[in-house]
């Protein structure tokens, strides 16, 4: 189990847990952000925040300090 923000790029690994506040966490999981769900990240921004990653069918953007608020482990 490892935050998401250490992911490497193109890696997929499924979600474990969230702890980010609400409503942050409500957010993420409206976008998909649920346990048991795959995630991959896709793309990075130039200075490598923020990051594109893939989840339910979707690209979704997201700062690093967000994405250390989902654990997942990888595949």
């Amino acid at each position: 189990m490892f935050p998401l923000s250490r992911l490497p790029l193109g890696k997929s690994a499924r979600i474990l847990s969230l702890s980010a506040p609400e409503p942050l966490r409500g957010r993420l999981m409206d976008l998909g952000f649920v346990p048991g769900g795959e995630i991959r990240p896709l793309y990075a921004a130039p200075m490598g925040d923020p990051r594109a990653y893939l989840v339910c069918d979707t690209v979704i953007a997201l700062r690093q300090r967000d994405a250390a608020t989902v654990a997942v482990e990888g595949a």
